[in-house]
């Protein structure tokens, strides 16, 4: 195999830059300190009947009913990794006590370095690897492979720009993935699956539909409720990038002007930007007469109901958040990231909105569109779209009650990846 060859070679030609690169990252966050030795595979793990794995803080979220439904269920150990400091967090946060009980472990999945990943699966010897969306690791997929250990990749999904490229690589691609069994999300991504050489192919749908909240949420939000500004609208834009978090301002300035009623809580994706962000809504308030309350400053209920502005600048209260507010936008959408998760805001029956870049949602996208339970904009037209929400209760509720009732229809994934999973653990 030339091409996994020259993946390995170009790894170690490499190395110094990434060990640098993830120092400076790792140690750049708060949470990265602990991070750095579990991704080049110094640290010890205990054996695991299973891996789990999902990149980021979105995909921990969408594949913990399926988590959670396994532990009730199978008797089996199980190693829930991460890539991202946040996706990380969230596993600790949300499986505390049974990683206490030893029920379940954490570790972040370690780089696809050969030596990284030999030593990874050397001390877990799982007996299934399960991946969550698209990460396609040539080091971990061969190795997995070479030791006979069933690889599942489930919500599988392949963007056009992915698929282009595997396509000029499709005799490694056949090679590497012969041992690899796929859930899909799409009609069209089990085709491009089948097509790169899968082992099996199957569509299941998309796991992020099978949402599942606990009622301590509900009971978390409560005092949020009582504390708010009376008769205010609370316009959430969550997930945002850099460039978006000025898009939206400036929207909020124009929406303002016809919905004096309205607030913004501003929610950026990565937590190194929190900072960054901070200084550029100063700059707005100053400049806007804005009022600004910083989530970090103090527990909940500090927020300032009389601010124009929330920045919430901490880990894991998205989804109390999206419970919280009216209305909800979704980054990521208006600058070619390709979009954030849109079912977390549907769960809780909000009128959603998005940019034009949907690429990696586009067939959630369409359901949503057919259903006329989200509305598409450009960056022009969001403060229209704001204010029209903003001042019509009756419309927020429509476009609410048909995103809840579309992502309804939609469910049914685990039971897919639950029976995949009684064939290859059986």
């Amino acid at each position: 195999m030339i091409v996994l060859t020259l993946y390995r070679l170009l790894w170690w030609v490499l190395l110094p830059i990434i060990i640098v690169t993830r120092l400076f990252r790792d140690w750049r966050s708060p949470l990265g300190v602990r991070s750095f030795l579990h991704r080049f595979g110094f640290h010890k793990l205990p054996a695991a009947d299973l891996v789990i794995h999902a990149v980021s803080l979105g995909e921990v979220r969408a594949v913990t009913p399926l988590v959670r439904r396994l532990l009730q269920e199978k008797q089996c150990s199980i190693l829930f990794t991460a890539t991202t400091l946040t996706g990380s967090d969230q596993i600790i946060r949300t499986f505390k006590k049974e990683i206490a009980s030893g029920a379940l472990y954490h570790s972040y999945l370690p780089l696809d370095f050969g030596p990284s990943v030999s030593r990874f699966l050397a001390q877990v010897k799982p007996k299934a690897i399960l991946i969550m969306e698209t990460e396609i690791w040539p080091n971990l997929i061969y190795q997995a492979g070479k030791r006979h250990i069933p690889l599942l990749i489930i919500s599988a999904c392949l963007s056009d720009r992915s698929y282009r490229r595997y396509q000029k690589i499709a005799p490694a691609m056949h090679r590497l993935l012969k041992s690899v069994d796929v859930l899909t999300q799409t009609d069209e991504d089990t085709l491009r699956f089948e097509v790169l050489g899968a082992r099996s192919v199957e569509r299941m749908g998309n796991i992020k539909y099978d949402l599942t909240v606990s009622d301590t949420l509900y009971q978390k939000v409560e005092p949020l409720v009582a504390h708010r500004s009376p008769h205010s609208i609370y316009w959430i834009a969550a997930s945002t990038h850099e460039e978006e978090e000025e898009i939206v301002v400036e929207a909020y300035i124009k929406a303002r002007r016809r919905a004096p009623h309205l607030k913004l809580i501003l929610v950026p994706r990565h937590p190194e930007r929190f900072q960054e962000v901070r200084y550029l809504l100063e700059e707005y308030a100053d400049a806007h007469d804005f009022k600004l309350s910083i989530r970090s400053e103090g527990d909940l209920l500090t927020l300032n109901p009389n601010a124009d502005i929330w920045l919430i600048d901490t880990l894991g209260e998205l989804l109390l958040f999206y419970l919280f507010a009216d209305i909800v936008t979704v980054g990521g959408s208006f600058v070619p990231i390709g979009g954030h998760n849109i079912l977390e805001p549907a769960y809780f029956a909000k009128p959603i909105i998005v940019g034009p870049h949907m690429d990696e949602n586009r067939e959630t996208l369409f359901n949503f569109l057919e259903s006329r339970a989200l509305i598409q904009v450009d960056a022009d037209q969001l403060a229209e779209v704001v204010i029209d929400f903003a001042n019509d209760s009756s419309l927020r509720e429509s476009y609410g009650a048909a995103a809840q009732k579309t992502m309804a229809q939609n469910q049914g994934a685990i039971e897919v990846i639950m029976a995949k999973l009684n064939e290859l653990l059986d």
